[in-house]
């Protein structure tokens, strides 16, 4: 027998009995299905997660003290992932700043100055008095994806004093509709900072813009910033004696910004970036897809004793068959490849069933899920679930090599009967 007589005949056999085929091709169809949707799932998270960070941008960094960010909103300890600190240098210095933005490929530093958490500030406007927190370190906003590049009315651009950044939050808490956002550029508010015993002070500020933050938060110039800590802590330079908590920089390309990191590292300083996030983000997205696939192996798993148990009765009804096939020539490999070719064949037709309704199934919740994030006002966009050629390409040759698996032993079996028993049976 020539080997395309082995797949006419082993094709032949499948379409002979349907129903008995499709149903064995079914745990395959099933295994094959979960496989692509979770890796595609997989896949397509990954891709969010590497380009909303590359949308905010893995050449900038966060510069904190050693002893890690102090005074600021969000939780204590919020350091570089792990990266140990030196003593080396205790605070980050106005000369520091100054440095920083001279060296090769920063484009920009941004330094930071933050209230402790327990501190009140008020918004006083229209008669209006609201509660308000003033926007912790940068990072902190990206981790979450809640600060949106787009300005919703106005600028996110601050001077070195008198400015402030109103979120939408806190501009519906004064009271002000979303019609109305945009009458609220230059406008003036008071900033009220307030003690446990009572004490205020007020700042006056000029309203620039609206973000997209649905948070009561605002951000204020970094002069205004360092007024409101001075007055805090009853001090007259509070950044000359404890430094900035915390500094941004943006350099020109990735390349400057590992550069930097390593330097400001060999200085004593944390330096936290979101290229680590996105590898640590990668790492684990690598082992969920692993586990999504332990998972749809399960199937395949007993899709493969389902297909060995149609092998093994299609033996049973076929031996006269085969001892008519041993009688007219054929050898034993010739009947062992014949029965390999057609478990193979169900395992294909499984696995190009089963990566089509997969694909079709991803292209289905790629349609719904844009749908609950615009009702949830999430800004995120694009496909969650991807079909690679390489997982279409992975998907079919794992469904085919099962059914390569489970025919291997029936087939062998086959090429073992005696010619002459195998005349005899009935």
């Amino acid at each position: 027998m020539t080997i395309q007589d082995q797949i006419r005949t082993a094709l032949a056999n499948v379409a002979r009995r349907k129903l008995r085929s499709a149903l064995a091709s079914l745990g395959v169809v099933v295994g094959t299905l979960t496989i692509v949707v979770m890796v595609s799932l997989a896949a397509g998270v990954r891709q969010q997660i590497n380009r909303q960070f590359a949308s905010l941008g893995l050449d900038r960094l966060t510069v904190n003290p050693p002893g890690g960010r102090r005074g600021g909103f969000g939780p204590d300890g919020f350091d570089d992932y792990g990266n140990g600190s030196s003593s080396r240098k205790q605070v980050i210095t106005v000369e520091d700043v100054s440095r920083w933005k001279g060296s090769p490929g920063v484009v920009q530093v941004i330094p930071e100055v933050n209230l402790p958490g327990w501190a009140a500030l008020i918004l006083a406007f229209r008669g209006t008095n609201q509660a308000v927190r003033l926007n912790g370190p940068e990072p902190m906003r990206w981790m979450f994806f809640d600060a949106p590049s787009e300005p919703v009315a106005g600028s996110l651009d601050l001077p070195e004093s008198g400015g402030l950044v109103l979120s939408q939050g806190a501009a519906r808490a004064l009271g002000v509709s979303s019609n109305d956002f945009s009458g609220l550029i230059g406008q003036g508010v008071e900033a009220i900072l307030r003690t446990s015993r009572g004490e205020t002070q007020s700042f006056s500020l000029r309203i620039l813009g609206i973000s997209g933050e649905r948070t009561r938060n605002i951000d204020v110039s970094i002069t205004d910033r360092i007024a409101m800590k001075n007055w805090w802590f009853n001090s007259t330079n509070e950044v000359q004696r404890e430094g900035y908590d915390s500094a941004i920089i943006r350099s020109t390309d990735v390349i400057h910004a590992v550069a930097l990191t390593a330097q400001l590292r060999r200085e004593g300083f944390q330096v936290q970036s979101l290229e680590m996030v996105v590898e640590v983000a990668n790492r684990i997205v690598t082992a969920i897809t692993v586990m999504f696939s332990l998972i749809a192996g399960i199937a395949l798993l007993v899709a493969t004793i389902g297909i060995a148990n149609t092998m093994v009765m299609a033996i049973y009804e076929r031996t006269r068959e085969i001892g008519i096939l041993k009688a007219m020539g054929a050898s034993s490999r010739e009947i062992r490849q014949m029965f390999m070719l057609e478990a193979g064949s169900i395992g294909l037709i499984g696995g190009v069933l089963g990566l089509l309704l997969g694909w079709l199934a991803g292209l289905g919740m790629n349609q719904v899920i844009p749908v609950y994030l615009r009702y949830r006002q999430l800004p995120v966009r694009g496909d969650f679930f991807v079909v690679t050629p390489g997982l279409a390409l992975g998907a079919i040759l794992f469904a085919t090599f099962i059914g390569l698996v489970a025919g291997l032993l029936p087939a062998q079996r086959a090429a073992k009967l005696d010619p002459l028993q195998a005349l005899r049976h009935e």
